[in-house]
């Protein structure tokens, strides 16, 4: 996405899908197991799995990030995915799937032919930037020559071995232009045709099924051509006065894409302290969202309260590099935790921010004592009554010991509980290696099986202090 639109697409975020409403409290029965109240996605088989890591390839011309940098960055942390990616270097593309990652290209186009340009109403071309006399410019979706340029590039991308898409700006700019009078806004099913022709025309050349993504906050019908949303989210409102995300605020973002049995991957924008990230990856990947590695990110502009200008002009920013000891101990999490993640849904939430209107006046989840940041998110594998449950606990603030009140019945039936509390081992830069290399991740984290006790219908567990991240793995005691 282009600054200039990026900004305007960005104040919306907190708006539309993000913010979907907390549905009706659902009469769910007292007998029901966890697994029974946990939906499947409907995700298809291509679709990333709740297991993955994804990182920005952005592209092979910046300086001081070279494809080997690229390259090493993605080993230290992990990662399946490389992700919304503006290179078409075959030779790069080769390496990363080498290594057995995913490599996603970018469909939008730097348009500097004014012959394949949107017309204003003066029949002027219209720019990317707001102006309507300079480059680059926005596609014609209706233009027979754009549509060849757009099909012969992806085509061109497939062959380098791109495995799925990205693709920006879908509206084609109407924050920009749609607002400000410049022309009539394209009409909804034009611009779904447009990316369903696309799709088509892209996987017939393919000869298989291809993912798609899209950035978008809201639901407008050209969503139906797309798989997922790839999307940036703030911490604070862009002049810095309002937190505007959450525990609730991430899980509504899970909650509003599974309804349409899509995927949110989540991104920043903002250079923020590393424990910030660590609460955010660990709180989206509790939720069934997605999070992207903070490797080469954009930054986004801070407004001046008072004047709404950018304090600093979003092309004098430098991109945002977390370095691998700050965050590879949770990408590692990630990936030693398949077997609790994949296939896995939400069956209940609890503690710090969260409260779950499905039970009623049921409080599924209870934690004494802690710090009172402490957020729980229960997922199961729907209909399986005999796999484990994940609860994933994220700590908000520095943590503190506590007691979690657990249903016992809920899990599976009337047996009693084994608890096994997850945790990311501190980072160790041989350790990483050596996992990386073996695909050996499990050596990454600490399992301890914790005492529990009953208390009539409960089972109370005692946890420790987390940092930011554990997940109890609840099975059946044999």
């Amino acid at each position: 996405m282009k600054p200039a639109l990026l900004i305007a697409a960005l104040l919306l975020a907190p708006q539309g899908a993000l913010h979907a409403a907390e549905p009706a409290p659902q009469a769910i029965s007292p007998d029901a197991t966890f697994s029974q109240v946990a939906q499947p996605s409907g995700f298809s088989p291509e679709m990333p799995k709740l297991s993955e890591v994804c990182m920005r390839f952005f592209r092979l011309d910046q300086k001081g990030v070279t494809a080997e940098r690229m390259l090493s960055a993605g080993s230290e942390f992990h990662i399946t995915r490389g992700v919304w990616s503006y290179i078409e270097d075959k030779s790069f593309i080769e390496k990363v799937r080498a290594k057995g990652w995913k490599f996603q290209g970018s469909l939008c186009m730097t348009l500097t032919d004014p012959a394949l340009a949107l017309r204003d109403r003066e029949g002027k071309p219209i720019g990317t930037i707001g102006q309507s006399d300079q480059p680059p410019f926005r596609g014609d979706n209706y233009n027979p020559a754009y549509r060849r340029a757009y099909l012969e590039r992806a085509k061109r991308m497939v062959d380098m071995g791109v495995t799925s898409f990205q693709r920006d700006d879908p509206d084609e700019g109407f924050f920009d232009w749609g607002k400000k009078g410049r022309r009539d806004a394209i009409p909804d099913a034009d611009l779904l045709e447009f990316h369903q022709w696309a799709r088509t025309e892209i996987e017939k050349h393919a000869g298989r099924k291809l993912i798609f993504s899209t950035n978008c906050h809201t639901d407008p019908p050209f969503m139906q051509a797309f798989d997922y949303r790839m999307t940036e989210v703030r911490f604070r409102s862009m002049d810095g006065t309002k937190e505007i995300i959450s525990p609730s605020r991430v899980r509504e973002i899970g909650r509003s894409a599974r309804k349409e049995k899509k995927l949110f991957i989540l991104t920043g924008q903002e250079d923020r302290p590393a424990e910030d990230y660590r609460w955010i990856w660990a709180t989206s990947y509790a939720t069934g969202n997605l999070y992207i590695v903070p490797w080469d990110q954009f930054q986004n502009v801070v407004l001046d309260r008072v004047t709404r200008v950018p304090i600093v002009p979003v092309n004098k920013l430098p991109r945002i590099f977390i370095a691998p000891e700050k965050l590879a101990d949770l990408t590692g999490f990630v990936r030693a935790n398949a077997d609790m993640l994949d296939g896995y849904e939400e069956a209940a939430v609890g503690g710090y921010d969260l409260h779950d209107a499905r039970y009623g006046t049921d409080t599924p989840i209870r934690i004494e004592g802690g710090s009172g940041k402490l957020s729980v998110f229960v997922r199961a594998k729907p209909g399986d009554t005999k796999a484990p449950v994940a609860i994933h606990l994220v700590e908000k603030e520095k943590g503190a010991a506590s007691t979690l009140r657990l249903p016992t019945a809920r899990f599976f039936g009337q047996q009693k509980l084994k608890v096994t509390l997850r945790e990311p081992l501190a980072y160790d830069a041989s350790l990483h290696a050596q996992a990386e290399k073996d695909k050996n991740y499990r050596s990454l984290i600490r399992q301890t099986i914790l005492p529990t006790t009953t208390e009539g219908s409960s089972t109370l567990v005692s946890l420790p202090p987390l940092k930011p991240w554990g997940i109890l793995v609840v099975e059946m005691n044999p």
